[in-house]
């Protein structure tokens, strides 16, 4: 019985609020100065605490380019006050956010979302120069909920030695869809950005027994797919039940 307490205990108040900072060095020489893009996925916003205001420190420390919320952010209507506290806090780093489901079910209203201080890319490019380099990142609208415009992949920016493209899209299926993989096929993108999975939430030995419905074969880490490395992101937050087991939240650092 003690154990099944501790267990029970750990799961629900320890794992959750233990979020690791995963960095991923991507460039070609460790001496190249490119950009850093933090993601931060699946918040699933519950109110704005001392947990959500020590997030948002942790990740300006990182001196992030960009910080990118791919989706999930908040899962009911009445969060976005939250959203708008934690992206205010976030400083003046530029914010993008990507949907994902849980914005559609809750029925957020959308151009309410818009004015949360991020750059909201609901099938939508968006950029940063410095320099001569450029940062394109494009966000399509959640596969499992939404609608996708899978015909703006053709303009999405190729990566060059100069560009680097990135693609965000919260629920990771979409990249086995067979019309997503033929138009991306013929591109070469720096990086491709999901969460979704929360990494299976709860797992046993790196087996995850769910994942939700637009996960895919996909449950957490990189991935090849065509046109692009895809990071499935653990997140941050929980849903429908509010534990972590063997799948830590993470906040994810890309330097590319």
């Amino acid at each position: 019985m003690v154990l099944l307490v501790g267990l029970l205990s750990y799961v629900l108040w320890v794992e959750p609020d233990r979020i690791e900072v995963v960095r991923h060095d991507l460039r070609p020489t460790r001496h190249e100065q490119g950009w850093r893009l933090v993601q931060v996925s699946d918040l699933h916003l519950r109110g704005f605490t001392e947990r959500e205001t020590a997030l948002a420190r942790t990740i300006v420390a990182l001196s992030p380019d960009v910080i990118v919320l791919s989706g999930d952010a908040i899962d009911r209507t009445d969060a976005i006050p939250w959203l708008r506290s934690f992206v205010s806090a976030l400083g003046r780093t530029p914010v993008l956010l990507v949907p994902g489901n849980w914005e559609h079910w809750s029925g957020v209203d959308f151009a309410v979302l818009k004015d949360v201080g991020a750059t909201l890319l609901l099938n939508e490019r968006w950029a940063l120069a410095r320099g001569d380099r450029r940062l394109e990142v494009m966000g399509l609208d959640d596969f499992t909920a939404g609608h996708p415009d899978i015909h703006l992949l053709s303009k999405a920016g190729a990566a060059t030695d100069s560009v680097s493209a990135v693609l965000v899209q919260h629920s990771p299926g979409f990249f086995d869809h067979a019309d997503v993989r033929l138009q991306l096929a013929s591109r070469r993108l720096t990086l491709c950005l999901s969460g979704h999975t929360h990494g299976g939430q709860v797992t046993f030995g790196g087996w995850a027994p769910w994942t939700p419905p637009g996960s895919g074969r996909f449950t957490a880490g990189f991935y090849d797919v065509p046109g692009c490395r895809l990071y499935v992101s653990r997140g941050v937050g929980t849903s429908v039940i509010p534990m972590r087991l063997g799948s830590r939240p993470e906040v994810a650092v890309f330097e590319f």
